[in-house]
């Protein structure tokens, strides 16, 4: 019900309805329902501008516990998608790429062609705005190869709604207009006529949006005005009445002023450029108000760190003391024991050697060192065996699991190998499902199992 919501022409109606599903998802514990509930309001938001609302329903799906390690692919897939797009409008677009990096190899182990074409066409927007043209060609073509594989549908084996159908067919119009970057017009050319048959077979404002702005862009390369004209002006229209987004409105009010400083038509060239100052003089107003949101956020957060390293600390020391005490009150006794049994020889007491490589091994855990595997595998030789029974695990796999049999805890693995608590729960998952280990067993319980 959630994924049939139209996307393009959704408002406050729209999102209450969402609203509402979300809280029986709630009284049921449906949490991947809830999560996703979340992800389509915030997508709504990020269309018409409100990026702080939309950061705010993003933040829910963790804030809220909805990411676990039973947490369906799906929904971590779409909560990165939503974060890149996020950061990609703030201008931020290294954090934009590293949020579609922790995920492109897992995208692609799943072969799903829905997941693998936004991943794609997400990573084409942010080359193309950076100028890297023959990266953004090359993900957009990939983009538009697996859009084309998820229509067919063969086997029946994604679900197919009118949102995601209507969704993938932009990658047509997107794929001409970068050709017409690369000024190859009779590629470009080829792309804008199969989205223009498309259109007519999708009614949906986003695609007539798109095609619309590419088909402009691509007659007014040929020099056919009228037709650039008409086409611009069905993105003005759709802009003002559907999309508040400052990129909509800005992409058609930008092309309109260039065609019209290429007839000479000053009147209109005055029209336009007041109606780009306009724009930008609101996004400029937003972005400052969200930046400033987003800092207050991170300023909270570092503070409420310092707290918890404060009090992780005292808690530390204090187990420290209380360990050494023990320590010292069984060696005491031990001592004391070991002096009334032995007759006449005194055997000084030795750490065993295995005792002394499992420290080492955990030594070299903690501090990420390189040789950290091959030491663990010395001391657990079967291990490495056994998982590779189960599933053919890759080498950084395997390291991974090691970490998980010494029983750290999630935090522990983010902090030694200086990743997010989240990339550490969404490997957890993957491994759950290469693993097959059953939804209602602890992992670490699976793990202690394996060797025995």
């Amino acid at each position: 019900m959630i994924f049939d919501i139209e996307f393009s022409t959704a408002g406050q109606k729209e999102m209450q309805k969402i609203d509402s599903l979300i809280k029986v998802c709630q009284k049921k514990h449906y949490n991947d329902c809830v999560a996703l509930g979340y992800l389509k309001i915030a997508n709504i938001y990020n269309r018409n501008s409100d990026m702080k609302k939309s950061f705010y329903y993003t933040d829910k799906v963790e804030k809220e516990g909805l990411i676990n390690s039973d947490t369906d692919f799906e929904v971590i897939f779409y909560l990165h998608l939503q974060r890149s797009l996020l950061y990609q409008k703030l201008g931020e677009r290294v954090t934009s790429l590293k949020q579609l990096d922790e995920m492109y190899d897992d995208v692609m182990e799943t072969n799903n062609a829905y997941f693998i074409y936004l991943i794609n066409w997400q990573y084409a927007g942010i080359y193309n705005e950076t100028n890297k043209k023959e990266l953004a060609l090359k993900h957009y073509k990939t983009a538009y190869k697996y859009s084309k594989i998820y229509r067919e549908n063969k086997d029946n084996r994604y679900r197919i709604d009118k949102n995601r159908l209507s969704n993938s067919y932009k990658t047509s119009p997107y794929l001409g207009g970068m050709y017409l970057e690369l000024n190859k017009p009779d590629s470009a050319k080829i792309y804008i006529e199969e989205a223009i048959q498309n259109e007519k077979k999708i009614d949906e404002i986003g695609i007539r949006y798109i095609t619309s702005y590419f088909a402009a862009r691509y007659f007014k390369s040929i020099k056919k005005i009228p037709e650039a004209q008409h086409y611009l002006w069905i993105c003005k229209n759709i802009a003002n009445n559907y999309y508040k987004s400052e990129n909509y409105q800005k992409s058609a009010a930008t092309e309109l002023k260039n065609l019209y400083e290429s007839t000479g038509q000053k009147d209109s060239i005055a029209y336009y450029s007041n109606w780009l100052l306009d724009i930008e003089s609101s996004n400029s107003r937003q972005n400052q108000t969200l930046n400033d949101h987003v800092d207050k956020q991170n300023e909270l957060e570092n503070t409420n760190r310092k707290k918890e390293t404060k009090g992780l600390f005292f808690i530390l020391s204090l187990s420290i003391v209380v360990c050494l005490l023990f320590i010292f009150l069984f060696l005491y006794y031990y001592r004391k024991h070991k002096s009334k049994n032995l007759d006449k020889i005194d055997v000084p007491h030795q750490l065993p050697v295995q005792e002394s490589i499992f420290k080492e091994v955990i030594e070299l855990a903690k501090e990420n060192n390189p040789e950290f595997l091959t030491r663990f595998n010395e001391y657990y030789p079967r291990f490495s065996e056994e998982l590779l029974k189960v599933f053919p695990l890759k080498i950084s796999e395997i390291r991974f699991c090691a970490y998980i049999y010494l029983n750290f805890s999630t935090k522990e693995i983010a902090d030694y190998t200086f990743t997010s608590v989240r990339t550490v729960q969404t490997k957890k998952y993957n491994l759950r499902k290469k693993l097959n280990i059953p939804s209602d067993m602890d992992i670490y319980i699976w793990f202690s199992k394996l060797l025995k």
